[in-house]
């Protein structure tokens, strides 16, 4: 599993590293720089000493010695001054043959350097330099020392050589500190960076970074919903404007799509509604084929049995006149089945009457109680809105006869039945609610089906709502239920308005 780190630590990491180091690189340059002054200068001060030394040992008088016991009884004299010379850590002499004759240690020393036969040539200095120039995270000599050689002459001829350690561990050790001080100020210079650093790349980059990301999640989810970002660099303010281009492109799209989606819906109710209007259409067209077939080859021959039977019922009596009768009742029974299919297959010749359709409701609701029916039902009256229709006024009253009774039915024969209307645009809207059983949603979608019927067999065939419905709609009318289990049935008849002057 990879670990990940955020952009601001990236930054702030790569900031800080990149300015640490260029500040460890400037310090050290310089420190090295100094490094060098400061030898040049140590070395151009020990050359003098060595050989204000040497050229007062050869000012010795003869009277002083002769040769290197005139050097050493010189240096004998010397050594409280060279002593106090800063930096002087000892020094020797040595004859021609580069034997030491005398040596002194004001500290701790290695062994001098060996010298070469050329270093008693006239005027020649010789020196030899052990430091370490860079010691910070690597161990240090024990000693840091500068040694310088130089003959000593008489009459053209040398007869000793002066050998000088100087010392330069006091140099050393400055630089030491001054190489700590560098790398403790590039630490404390990265913190103080890195603090202003996380300050500032959390305002002006993170921050606007990480609205975009949470606008980037939220569009993600659907949501739509421009960013912003007050405040931030050019890019981020450039990648804000960028971001919010594409929502309002993504918005225009989506809307669109919701255009092309509510056409294709529009597109797919009206596919579905000629689809049942083809079918319905297929139903009529084997219905009426059926319906003309049976008038022709039913009709005739049922209406000489009707005739047979009449005739015979009055010469008959006991339990041959209650065998007519019960075919007087059968025989009914199948007059009645051809003439709904002949009603639904071809209503007969259609007689335009404009009329209004509330007042024949109430009419027909009288005329069904002075005929037994609708005895035990309430039926409140709460319809204000009135007009006139222009259609056949006795397939309109089929059509309240089929409602009302459908109604008794759903109750049972007794329940409350409540009228109301509406009048808008043009159209009269009629409701027709009970307090039945109700339907269920799969139920009420098929009620207008031919020969769909939810009661017992022989009391219906399924054929009077669909007969409504096709006189509804014949008068430019709709037929609508809204039904629920155990909540009641509501049917609603909507038709144009016409006006009076017409």
């Amino acid at each position: 599993m990879s670990l990940r780190t955020g952009l601001r630590t990236e930054i702030i990491l790569s900031i800080t590293l990149l300015m640490a180091a260029a500040i460890l690189f400037a310090g050290f340059l310089q420190i090295k720089l100094t490094e060098q002054n400061l030898l040049e200068q140590q070395r151009a001060q020990a050359a003098s000493i060595i050989r204000l030394t040497v050229a007062s040992l050869e000012a010795l008088s003869p009277t002083d010695g002769i040769g290197h016991d005139r050097a050493v009884a010189g240096l004998d004299r010397l050594q409280v001054v060279l002593g106090r010379q800063a930096g002087i850590s000892g020094w020797r002499l040595l004859d021609t043959r580069l034997q030491v004759l005398a040596s002194t240690s004001y500290a701790m020393t290695d062994d001098f350097s060996t010298l070469p036969p050329a270093a008693m040539e006239r005027d020649e200095l010789f020196s030899e330099l052990v430091y370490n120039s860079f010691h910070l995270f690597s161990p240090a000599p024990k000693t840091n020392y500068l040694d310088l050689s130089m003959p000593l002459w008489d009459d053209a001829e040398a007869y000793a050589l002066l050998q000088i350690r100087f010392s330069l561990d006091d140099l050393h050790a400055r630089v030491k500190r001054s190489q700590r001080l560098v790398v403790f100020y590039a630490v404390v210079y990265g913190l103080v960076l890195a603090g202003f650093g996380v300050y500032l790349l959390n305002r002006k980059i993170v921050q606007p970074v990480r609205r975009l990301q949470q606008a980037t999640t939220t569009v993600a989810g659907g949501v739509l919903t421009p960013v912003e970002v007050p405040s931030g660099p050019g890019e981020i303010q450039e990648l804000a404007e960028s971001f919010n281009r594409m929502i309002s492109a993504l918005s225009a799209s989506r809307a669109e799509s919701d255009r092309h989606i509510a056409s294709l819906q529009e597109a797919n109710l009206a596919l579905g509604q000629a689809r049942d209007a083809l079918v319905r259409s297929e139903k009529l067209a084997t219905v009426g084929h059926l319906a003309a077939g049976m008038a022709h080859e039913i009709g005739n021959p049922l209406g000489a049995v009707i005739g047979y039977l009449n005739l015979l019922q009055p010469d008959l009596d006991g339990e041959a006149r209650d065998l007519v009768e019960r075919s007087l009742a059968e025989t009914g029974r199948i007059d009645r089945l051809v003439r709904e299919l002949l009603d639904y297959a071809g209503p007969g010749g259609r007689v335009e009457v404009v009329f209004s359709p509330l007042t024949q409701l109430r009419e027909t609701i009288e005329m069904l109680r002075h005929q037994g029916q609708l005895e035990q039902v309430v039926i409140t009256d709460d319809s204000l809105d009135d007009g006139l229709v222009s259609m056949d006024p006795g397939q309109m009253m089929q059509v309240w006869i089929n409602l009302l009774l459908n109604a008794q039915d759903a109750m049972q024969g007794r329940g409350r039945i409540e009228l109301t209307s509406r009048s808008e645009a043009g159209r009269l809207s009629v409701t027709l609610r009970d307090n039945g059983s109700g339907m269920s949603p799969e139920v009420a979608a098929r009620i207008f089906e031919p020969f769909f019927t939810t009661k017992a067999p022989g009391s219906g065939y399924g054929l009077g709502l669909a007969v409504c419905q096709r006189i509804i709609e014949d008068g430019g009318g709709t037929l609508g239920v809204n039904s629920a289990p155990d909540q009641g049935t509501a049917m609603s008849v909507t038709l144009p308005l016409v006006k009076e002057s017409s």
